[in-house]
């Protein structure tokens, strides 16, 4: 599971990916940074992806953006914005309001892009063995999918 929708009802709507579809070969780690401009969608994809153990969170508290709104267009050109469910990570964390707290705290390591778009990574401060190690499955499990949150 990727991540579940929960509506106003408190249905619960889990998100699959593909199964045997891999972007990155299970064994390099996968670092994520989030920080305070991390929101909605990357909040979404950081939490599924730590959660399913294929990623560690570097930086700093992201966002919390984690509600799907509708958005409607009134007759008199105003329009009206509803919240209609809200994203919860595999480990039903809620992200609205909280935000993905990383792993490790960004401190004293830059981030892998500057604003601007600038490539600044320096990974010189990045212990991946200690990447590898959070991500075995001695220290991260795979949550079971939730029939209900």
């Amino acid at each position: 599971v990727a991540t579940y929708v929960v509506d106003g009802t408190t249905a619960v709507l889990p998100f699959k990916t593909a199964t045997g579809q891999r972007v990155v070969p299970p064994d390099n780690p996968v670092v994520l940074w989030v920080d305070g401009g991390s929101a909605s969608a990357s909040e979404v994809l950081a939490g599924s992806l730590h959660d399913n153990c294929k990623a560690v969170i570097m930086g700093d508290k992201s966002f919390g953006k984690g509600l799907i709104q509708a958005v409607y267009g009134l007759k008199n050109g105003a329009g009206l914005v509803l919240t209609v469910a809200k994203y919860v990570t595999p480990n039903q964390n809620e992200i609205q309001g909280v935000g993905i707290t990383p792993d490790i705290a960004g401190k004293n390591i830059v981030p892998p892009l500057l604003p601007g778009g600038i490539s600044g990574a320096d990974t010189s401060k990045v212990d991946f063995d200690e990447i590898r190690n959070r991500l075995s499955s001695n220290l991260c499990s795979i949550p079971e999918p939730q029939l209900q949150l």
